[in-house]
C-alpha cells in the first residue's frame, strides 16, 4: 500500500474493465468463443445475492461488446439460448456498438443496422422488464440514429423516460443521454449544460451524476479544439480555470466524493474527469487531488486525458506533479 500513496506506481492501467477481474477473464473468454463466463458475470448482475447491480450490468456489458462486435460469438449464444435475457442484452449492445461505428465511418448502410439493433434492444427490454439497461442501449443507439439532427427527439425522450422510470439516477443512462446532447452528436452546448445542470442538481447526495457539469467542460474544450494543430490550441488551464468550473468542481468534491458511499461500477471513470479538471484548474499541489491520484491508482482514463495529450504521459506527468511539488512546470 505504502507504494500506492507514495506515487511509486509507474505503470498506467487503460483497461475499460476497470479492476473489475470477473469482467476481464470473460471478456478474454468470450473473445475466444467461450460465452460460459460473460454468461455469469451478466447474470450476477441481474439476479445477485444483494439483489440486481443495473450500474455494473451496463458497465459489463458495454466492455463486452465493445471487445466482440467483430466477432460472431455472441450471436452464437444468443442462437444457443433464445431465452437468456443476458444474451439477448448483449446482443442488443453489440449490435448498437456496430451502428455506432459505422455512424462515426460516414459508411452506407448504418441507419439499417441502427434499425436491427432497435428490435433487438426492443426485444432485451421485452425479456426482462425491470432492467433499465436495454433501455441504456437504446438511448447509446439513438446518437446513431439522430446524428446531424437538431429537432425531431420525441423518440429519444420517450426512451429516456422508460429508462427514468426504471432507474431514476442510472449513471450509464444519463451519460448517454448527455452524450446525445452534445454538440457532436444531436443537440448543443446550451442544451448539454442545460441537462447536466439539472439533473446535478436534482441527483441525491453522493450520486456520481455531480460529475457531468465537468463531462460538458470537458466536451466543450474538446470540440473547440478539433481539428487544431496541437501548438495552436487553447490552453486548458485557462479553460478549466474559470470561475464556472470551479466552482462545479468544488461541488462534485463536497456532493460526491463528500458523501461515504459505495463506489459504482465506473466511478474511477467519473474519478478521471474531476482529476483532470482538477489539475487543470490549478489544484494539482493539493491533499485532495493526492488522494484522487490514491483512489484511481493505475487506472487513467483515455477520455477526458486525450483531449488535451497522450493520456498515459500526461496521468503521469500530473501524478508526478501532485506527489513531488518541487518538480518543473511544464
Amino acid at each position: 500500500m505504502a507504494a500506492k500513496t507514495r506515487n511509486d506506481v509507474l505503470r498506467v492501467n487503460l483497461d475499460p474493465a476497470l479492476g473489475d477481474l470477473a469482467l476481464a477473464e470473460a471478456r478474454d473468454a468470450l473473445a475466444s468463443g467461450d460465452w460460459g463466463p460473460a454468461r455469469e458475470v451478466l447474470a450476477e448482475t441481474r439476479k445477485g445475492f444483494e439483489g440486481p447491480q443495473w450500474d455494473r450490468r451496463s458497465h459489463r456489458v458495454r466492455v463486452l461488446a465493445e471487445a466482440v462486435a467483430n466477432s460472431s460469438w455472441v450471436e452464437r449464444w444468443q442462437v444457443l439460448e433464445p431465452v437468456n435475457p443476458d444474451a439477448a442484452l448483449l446482443r442488443a449492445q453489440v449490435e448498437t456498438v456496430r451502428a455506432l461505428r459505422a455512424s462515426l465511418a460516414g459508411g452506407a448502410g448504418y441507419r439499417e443496422t441502427a434499425d436491427e439493433a432497435l428490435d433487438l434492444c426492443t426485444h432485451a427490454a421485452e425479456m426482462a422488464p425491470e432492467d433499465p439497461t436495454p433501455w441504456v442501449v437504446m438511448l447509446t443507439l439513438a446518437r446513431a440514429a439522430d446524428r446531424g439532427r437538431r429537432s425531431g427527439h420525441d423518440e429519444f425522450w420517450n426512451r429516456w423516460q422508460k429508462m427514468r422510470a426504471l432507474d431514476a439516477f442510472n449513471r450509464d443512462g444519463q451519460h448517454e443521454a448527455l452524450m446525445y446532447l452534445f454538440g457532436a452528436w444531436c443537440g448543443s452546448h446550451q442544451e448539454m449544460y442545460d441537462f447536466a445542470y439539472w439533473l446535478a442538481g436534482e441527483a441525491p447526495a453522493g450520486s456520481p451524476l455531480a460529475a457531468l457539469p465537468l463531462v460538458a467542460h470537458a466536451e466543450v474544450y474538446r470540440t473547440a479544439n478539433v481539428g487544431v494543430a496541437r501548438q495552436r490550441q487553447s490552453s486548458p488551464q485557462a479553460h478549466w480555470s474559470r470561475d464556472l468550473v470551479t466552482a462545479d468542481i468544488d461541488r462534485v468534491m463536497h456532493s460526491w466524493l463528500g458523501s461515504a458511499i459505495e463506489p459504482h461500477a465506473q466511478a474511477d471513470l467519473d474519478r478521471n474527469y474531476l482529476l483532470h479538471a482538477m489539475v487543470y484548474s490549478g489544484l494539482v499541489d493539493s491533499d485532495e487531488t493526492r488522494a484522487l491520484f490514491d483512489a484511481i491508482g493505475s487506472h487513467a482514463m483515455r477520455v477526458p486525458w486525450t483531449y488535451t495529450g497522450d493520456p498515459e504521459s500526461s496521468f503521469l506527468y500530473w501524478r508526478d506533479r501532485a506527489f513531488h511539488a518541487d518538480s518543473p512546470r511544464r
